[in-house]
């Protein structure tokens, strides 16, 4: 679940109890975190700062540069970064949410700016259309729920519109907007219900997938999963596909690691070692 912060988070009547109908139908729900938004709010000031640090000694407004020392300015906001990072692995690990990654907001901007302007803010700006094809290409999830009040400019007016780009280059994309206006409940939820009907399909597909490539049963999957860490109810298996599932079927299996030695590519991987790291800083001829 994505979209305007109180009405994604909340549990109630002001999202139609979107998430308790949803696990009800059988659903995994992720709502985006708190720590998310405070991510996204660091990074919008080192993107404006990036921006302004070129022209700061006319840089003059309330919260320019003028005077200012910019590195420093950047260096806090780089160790607030790393400061919430720590601090939210800190109690994820106490409750054991092992291997957690939160979100680079870096990568995140990088995959909406090519449809939605990083400059454009309100609400989560460009987050949701990063997320969505962050989701899509990464396989993080089977389907995107995106809540918002009626009439919430930056979700419904702006964001909702390109969404429509994503889902028609990205065919595996299933997203469904929701406005909590004076529409009825069981209207907002029959609509769901349609597009978990295609998100089952798509489970199911990459399931039965990996039981063929791991040459395993659904029996023989259960007989494994109960033994060793795979039984504790504390255990996550890697992240290969959406599904829980499909992802437990690699692990128990070990087709995640056959699955991977022969995608892997020596040059690729120096490649990637040696990339050039991508500059935030525009040039002044861009501006």
């Amino acid at each position: 679940m994505i979209g305007e912060f109180w009405a994604m988070t909340t549990e109630g009547d002001g999202n139609y109890e979107l998430q308790k109908f949803l696990e009800s139908e059988g659903a995994e729900v992720d709502i985006q975190g708190v720590t998310n938004w405070l991510l996204f709010m660091i990074w919008e000031n080192k993107f404006d700062r990036l921006r302004r640090i070129e022209l700061r000694r006319d840089d003059d407004g309330r919260k320019g540069l003028k005077g200012k020392n910019a590195s420093k300015t950047l260096l806090t906001l780089k160790l607030a970064d790393k400061l919430v990072r720590a601090h939210f692995q800190m109690y994820a690990k106490a409750v054991g949410l092992n291997n957690y990654h939160l979100p680079n907001m870096d990568e995140i901007a990088e995959l909406a700016a090519k449809h939605y302007d990083n400059n454009v803010r309100g609400g989560e700006g460009h987050m949701e259309v990063g997320k969505l094809v962050h989701f899509v290409e990464d396989r993080v999830n089977h389907m995107t729920v995106s809540v918002k009040p009626f009439g919430c400019m930056p979700s419904s007016g702006v964001s909702d519109g390109v969404q429509s780009l994503i889902t028609a280059k990205y065919a595996d994309a299933i997203f469904l907007p929701i406005e909590t206006n004076g529409d009825g409940k069981v209207n907002v939820q029959s609509r769901i219900q349609m597009m978990l009907f295609r998100a089952r399909q798509k489970a199911r597909e990459e399931y039965e997938r990996a039981l063929e490539e791991a040459s395993l049963s659904e029996n023989e999957v259960r007989q494994r999963a109960a033994v060793g860490r795979f039984a504790s109810s504390m255990w996550r298996p890697r992240h290969v596909y959406a599904g829980n599932a499909t992802n437990i079927v690699y692990a128990v299996s070990g087709a995640w690691w056959r699955k991977r030695l022969l995608a892997w590519s020596p040059v690729r991987t120096l490649g990637a070692l040696f990339r050039p790291v991508r500059m935030l800083r525009p040039s002044l001829e861009q501006d």
